[in-house]
């Protein structure tokens, strides 16, 4: 019994010193088989990173304000990309009510709604931009109505103006200041001029918390830009506490029907539906690592089981199984499989800090899919190993040892 185990353990132990030495035999096959291997892994922790991140930041940009609602025109919703077709008028309606006037004589008169504290329209506008994911959203705000119902502070510079000349005045977030460069090259900073619309706009204040678009304009300035129509994305609502917020927006749904309404809490969730189209191009990408994994292993070892098989040969003419064949076989391919994915975990982490110090990028790298990554690697590596496994333990020893 003891000299069966001894015997069983002597196996494994020259088992795995031919596996390490055949590894080191040929450096330059396994160099390129871990390279392999570590593709597919950047590819799924980088990829599935970004989109995370971008939506993740996305998100707490859209829900970080102190505003508790938000009101859309009829048929939209904020992942839908609605520009600028809201009256921008209601939210004074929401704050003083409708009355008749001179102008609308036959106007549905409606009372202020009971609850609200401000009210403010934002206009939204997609532009491309040369950093980043390739476009960048910008903000379009009637200033004092929006300090009013958002957190927004002015920390550098000063406020957007209301003045005559003020019109091509624009503030930004503290990341975009320090993330971007203005029209001269240089780093983003009060006085600065950036690009907006294809026109040039005067830096004149940094604020915090980012909430947002990392970039505003005047409101006004955005409509005439898009055409002068009196119009916004969506209203932002502030209540007068936070607990009322449903029963605003219940009051708000009975005068002004067809609209939604929404609280901001459930923002978060909505993106999150929002990015199914984005889960199956993901679902793509993992499998894509895995048939690179798969395919780099199995010509790899094939290629292999070619060179060694005259020595398949001698093991099998001094005994050894078919199963010792295919086992050590795929122990040198999980090997490979497993420096390869230590590889590509070295290599995303490091190209995670360098995208995120050179671009606007944001890339989050979770262990949910680190682990996917490892399997992909791994099972993608023992799956390509399998056929030359089988292939060098069917090799007839006679054949095998005359093979030149």
């Amino acid at each position: 019994m003891r000299r069966a185990r001894r015997s069983r353990l002597a196996l494994r132990t020259e088992m795995n010193s031919l596996i390490v030495a055949n590894v080191k035999q040929r450096p330059l096959r396994t160099a390129v088989s871990m390279a392999g291997v570590a593709l597919g892994v950047i590819l799924v922790v980088l990829t599935v990173g970004l989109a995370r991140g971008v939506i993740r930041s996305t998100s707490e940009r859209q829900t970080n304000v102190e505003a508790e609602l938000r009101f859309f025109p009829p048929g939209t919703m904020p992942t839908s990309g609605n520009y600028l077709t809201l009256s921008a008028r209601y939210a004074d309606a929401f704050l003083k009510g409708v009355q008749p006037s001179e102008e609308d004589p036959d106007v549905e008169p409606k009372p202020p709604i009971p609850g609200v504290a401000a009210a403010t329209p934002v206009g939204e506008w997609v532009q491309p931009s040369t950093g980043g994911i390739g476009f960048q959203l910008v903000d379009g705000i009637d200033y004092s109505s929006f300090v009013k119902t958002t957190a927004l502070k002015i920390v550098e510079g000063r406020a957007l103006g209301d003045s005559p000349g003020s019109e091509y005045e624009a503030i930004v977030d503290r990341y975009y200041a320090e993330s971007s460069k203005g029209t001269d090259g240089r780093k983003v900073e009060v006085g600065s001029t950036i690009e907006v619309l294809g026109h040039d706009f005067k830096v004149v204040g940094i604020y915090e918390p980012p909430l947002l678009a990392r970039v505003k304009i005047p409101l006004r300035t955005l409509q005439d830009l898009l055409g002068g129509a009196e119009n916004c994305t969506f209203i932002m609502i502030k209540t007068t506490t936070p607990e009322i917020a449903e029963q605003v927006r219940d009051s708000i749904k009975h005068y002004y029907p067809g609209n939604p309404v929404l609280l901001t809490s459930e923002l978060p969730a909505l993106y999150s539906q929002g990015i199914k189209p984005l889960n199956i191009f993901l679902n793509v990408v993992v499998g894509l690592a895995m048939v690179i994994s798969t395919l780099v292993i199995l010509l790899a070892m094939y290629t292999t089981i070619i060179e060694r098989t005259r020595e398949i040969g001698i093991l099998k003419s001094l005994g050894a199984s078919k199963r010792f064949i295919v086992t050590t076989i795929e122990k040198e391919a999980a090997l490979i499989s497993a420096m390869g994915v230590v590889l590509g975990f070295l290599i995303a982490v490091a190209g995670k800090y360098g995208i995120e110090a050179n671009t606007k990028l944001t890339i989050d790298i979770e262990l949910k899919w680190l682990l996917i990554a490892a399997i992909i690697g791994l099972v993608g590596g023992l799956v390509g190993a399998f056929y030359p496994a089988l292939r060098a333990a069917n090799l007839d020893p006679v054949e095998a040892i005359s093979y030149d």
